[in-house]
């Protein structure tokens, strides 16, 4: 027996350890460049968060934003529900150029090379060149477009509420290919994809999630899960971590969509899930923030943190998350002792996600204020 518990808490040890290689494998040294930091959707900053933090500069800029900032060196790209995408300069926040387009803008822009890619409620996905705010290409698509893209190897993936996922060529805009998911009534696919090297993941509001062969744009497999999903899936090695509107934190494994585990909460999960030593981190709507044993699937911890919740929280490099409320406190959390470090009020709810950058902590709120605080 003395054995047998010495070789479960080594493989837990393996187990955890993998994790932790896998999540610090995708972490990017520069760039905060899409929604949860990049593709796979991991939301780890290779950076500090401040332990005293101070506010550098703070601009109302528009009337109201529900997309997450994204920051590429020293610039900041926030795209407005008021139908503008902006570029600041993260040093003083004084605005760089402004690009109007026609469709209200309410998904988190990703960024590669000098491209930036955003999709509209009327459909329209444009691509700019973040130097100049230059239009480089406009692709319309059949129905209102609310998911958030991503980007890799010079192809833009990102779904529509016409029920497709488009591949798109970087550069021009050309659909290399898409994919029709399943029709449904009051259906469409407000999910940012994830990515691992062979597939694209995305869930529908039908429930589904479905895995794409990310070069051919055929399907791999779908599963239904318990209702809809909004939020992305997290992947780590060949496992995706998953919320759906069934209250319900999902496991899978990415290579045939098998469930491993589930786990059910208090409230819808709000977006993706976040891994930090050995627990899936994941949000409710209602203000609970979990941990949830990666490898068993069951509830560690729990912090009631007050007030209600649209998004992930960022993870920096010493463990430290930072999350903001939709009644605009902006809290930093000791993960591994489930503290509370610090909080900030801010100029109005919080309903996207932060960028945690060298520069320090960028938050844009529901008032259309963005905070630069270090």
């Amino acid at each position: 027996m003395y054995l047998q518990a010495r070789e479960i808490k080594f493989t837990r040890y393996l187990f955890n350890l993998c994790l932790l290689m896998v999540v610090l494998s995708n972490v990017n040294a520069a760039d905060w460049n899409a929604l949860n930091g990049g593709s796979r959707h991991l939301s780890h900053s290779p950076d500090v968060i401040p332990l005293e933090p101070k506010n550098v500069w703070q601009v109302g800029i528009a009337r109201r934003f529900y997309a997450s900032p994204v920051v590429i060196g020293d610039r900041i790209f926030v795209a407005a529900r008021g139908k503008r995408i902006k570029a600041l300069n993260i040093k003083d926040g004084a605005i760089v150029w402004e690009v109007a387009v026609k469709g209200i803008l309410s998904a988190t822009p990703a960024v590669s090379g000098n491209i930036l890619v955003a999709g509209a409620k009327d459909g329209v996905v444009t691509a700019l060149d973040i130097s100049d705010g230059k239009i480089i290409w406009q692709v319309k698509t059949g129905g209102k477009v609310l998911s958030s893209p991503v980007i890799l190897d010079e192809t833009v993936f990102i779904g529509s509420n016409d029920l497709h996922l488009y591949a798109l060529d970087l550069s021009t805009g050309k659909v290399r290919w898409r994919y029709r998911a399943h029709d449904y009534k009051y259906g469409g696919l407000y999910a940012s994809p994830s990515l691992d090297d062979k597939r694209v993941f995305i869930g529908g509001k039908n429930g589904y999630l479905y895995a794409i062969d990310i070069k051919t744009g055929k399907p791999v497999w779908g599963v239904a899960l318990g209702s809809s999903i909004y939020g992305a899936a997290a992947v780590s090695g060949e496992r995706l971590y998953i919320g759906s509107y069934d209250r319900n934190l999902y496991a899978l494994q990415a290579e045939d969509g098998k469930e491993i585990w589930r786990v059910e909460l208090d409230d819808w999960p709000q977006g993706a899930p976040v891994l930090f030593e050995g627990k899936v981190i994941i949000a409710s709507r209602s203000g609970i923030l979990y941990g949830v044993d990666a490898e068993e699937g069951r509830i560690s911890w729990r912090m009631d943190l007050e007030e209600g919740l649209r998004h992930s929280p960022v993870v920096d490099s010493n463990g430290t998350g930072v999350i903001g409320t939709t009644g605009g406190r902006l809290l930093a959390i000791d993960l591994q002792k489930q503290e509370l470090i610090w909080e900030q009020e801010m100029e109005g709810g919080v309903f996207g996600q932060v960028a945690v950058t060298e520069y320090g902590i960028v938050v844009a709120t529901l008032d259309g204020v963005v905070t630069l605080l270090h």
